[in-house]
């Protein structure tokens, strides 16, 4: 009687486990059940979303295409303008269906929108822009044709004009050459030639006295004392001398603080540096002065070429040792 007893009680467990059981797998597949059909409507939604994102793309595509022509430029621009509405249209594709943002999509694809009809007002734009620039070229080439026919008759004028005025012009030329031979030769007659110079260098005392030395490291000061000729073609008063100390090593002592400069050669026109400048007043006869020059550094030893210039001519050399 026990054993019937225990019997009864386990099956009555088994039944109540096996609903136990049926309860919870139909609570499970209600579930699944539930979550399939969210998951379907969020893809009817997506899809709905990128369809009508694709047919707005292409009928954008098309009215863009709608405005080619046979101008290359605007042509290029519509290219770019597509590939920008491509590029746009992958970031809309990528929140459709990568983020799921369907708000963020839509609102960008209004942007797409806009942007596209902003290229497309433009493009319009410059068509027509283009069409009145045809219109306008037409008008202008036919004015050309009459122009070039007056501009043929004037050009025959003016190669006449042009042959005379060449027969000027090389005599001009020759003139111009002739009067800058004849001003150089007057400037060259005007230059005080040197007929003699003494370069030495010199120790200078605390007194300011000088005293010629010939060991480069005891000089301190250069002087150079020339006698002029008798120029009688130049105007009497003051004359500026230039003279240029060139270093044994061939280098131009020049030191721009201490008044060096650069003048022109009129003989050749090129640029000559000079080391030191003095004037003195001349009156149209032989005359005996001298230039001096402290320079800032040491002397070399060797052979020191000495150049004098005046009026923009050498008109002097000479050269010293220093030991």
């Amino acid at each position: 009687m026990a054993k019937n007893n225990n019997m009864s009680i386990l099956g009555l467990f088994l039944i109540i486990a096996f609903l136990g059981l049926n309860a919870y797998q139909w609570m499970t597949n209600s579930k699944l059940k539930t979550q399939l059909n969210k998951k379907n409507t969020e893809y009817l939604e997506l899809d709905q979303v990128n369809t009508e994102l694709n047919f707005n793309y292409e009928a954008k595509l098309e009215e863009l295409e709608k405005l080619r022509g046979d101008n290359t430029e605007l042509n290029t621009k519509i290219d770019a303008q597509k590939g920008e509405l491509a590029k746009q249209k992958r970031k809309i594709t990528g929140l459709i269906w990568t983020e799921k943002e369907l708000g963020k999509a839509r609102q960008a694809m209004a942007e797409l929108n806009s942007q596209a009809n902003g290229y497309i007002a433009e493009i319009s734009k410059l068509k027509q822009e283009n069409l009145k620039l045809q219109t306008q070229n037409t008008e202008l080439n036919a004015q050309n044709v009459t122009l070039t026919e007056e501009v043929a008759v004037n050009e025959e004028r003016i190669a006449d004009l042009d042959s005379a005025k060449s027969v000027l012009v090389s005599q001009k030329e020759e003139l111009v050459m002739e009067n800058d031979d004849l001003a150089t030769q007057v400037d060259m007659a005007e230059a005080i030639k040197i007929n003699y110079i003494d370069a030495k260098g010199y120790d200078v005392g605390d007194d300011g006295s000088v005293k010629a030395k010939s060991r480069a490291k005891k000089v301190e000061l250069l002087r150079s004392c020339f006698t002029t000729e008798t120029n009688l073609v130049t105007e009497a008063g003051e004359k500026e001398f230039f003279v240029t100390y060139i270093a044994p090593s061939g280098e131009i002592l020049y030191v721009e603080d201490l008044g060096s400069g650069m003048l022109t050669n009129k003989l050749n026109g090129q640029k000559v540096k000079y080391t030191a400048s003095g004037i003195i007043d001349y009156n149209n006869e032989d005359l005996k002065a001298c230039l001096d020059w402290r320079p800032n550094f040491k002397l070399a030893k060797g052979t020191y070429q000495v150049e004098m210039y005046n009026n923009g001519f050498q008109v002097g050399k000479g050269s010293f040792v220093l030991k």
